[in-house]
């Protein structure tokens, strides 16, 4: 009697998960669509570009070298992703969570950036020329040799982030927030570089190539 009960029991069990492991497989295959859920999945090398991905799911998902151009990543989870010299030239980021993520060398170009937490972040080298960023935590996040080359920013929280030759050069700081005059010094920007208050240009700058 026992033995049945433990076959009848363990049957359903196993059903239970194979079903689960083939739903979570198959979420890898499913098409892209605002609110799909691709956390864990390899998206490397894909053209994903123009497409709506309002309210997706993408923890840990790998994009590396893929390109999203002129996509929406409204209210998307992307803890941990990877974007490794991806191309989000023109997306848009609202209300969009990217701490713990790798996207060095990657290229936000004309993007509009807002009310994001990009914080404890992998940015190294990251092209973000023309960019509108508002509201946007970089707080202990690597920004070394960024480019924010006539970019806008408008509350973006520095917070303990590391801008080794962080290109600052003409651009308007006096709106950020918890810009350290240690962070300046290392980073790179010229006369023109509009500084917060209390912040003065170092002798380092212009940066010599």
């Amino acid at each position: 009697m026992r033995t049945k009960l433990l076959r009848y029991t363990v049957v359903p069990i196993c059903a239970v998960l194979l079903i689960a492991a083939q739903s979570a497989h198959a979420s890898c295959d499913d098409r892209r669509a605002p609110g799909i859920d691709w956390s864990g999945c390899k998206k490397t090398n894909k053209m994903l570009d123009d497409s709506d991905f309002t309210g997706v799911r993408m923890v840990k998902t790998d994009m590396t070298r893929s390109s999203a151009t002129a996509s929406r990543f409204d209210n998307a989870d992307l803890t941990k992703a990877v974007g490794y010299r991806a191309n989000f030239d023109r997306v848009k980021l609202t209300n969009t969570i990217l701490t713990k993520s790798e996207f060095s060398r990657a290229s936000f170009r004309k993007a509009k950036i807002k009310n994001v937490d990009w914080s404890r972040a992998e940015l190294g080298r990251v092209d973000f020329s023309g960019a509108k960023l508002e509201n946007v935590s970089f707080v202990f996040s690597n920004l070394s040799r960024a480019n924010f080359d006539k970019a806008d920013l408008s509350g973006v929280d520095f917070e303990g982030a590391y801008t080794y030759l962080t290109h600052f050069e003409s651009l308007d700081l006096r709106r950020v927030q918890n810009l350290t005059q240690i962070q300046i010094d290392l980073s790179c920007g010229n006369l023109e570089t509009r500084l917060p208050q209390g912040r003065w240009i170092p002798d380092s700058w212009p940066c010599i190539e």
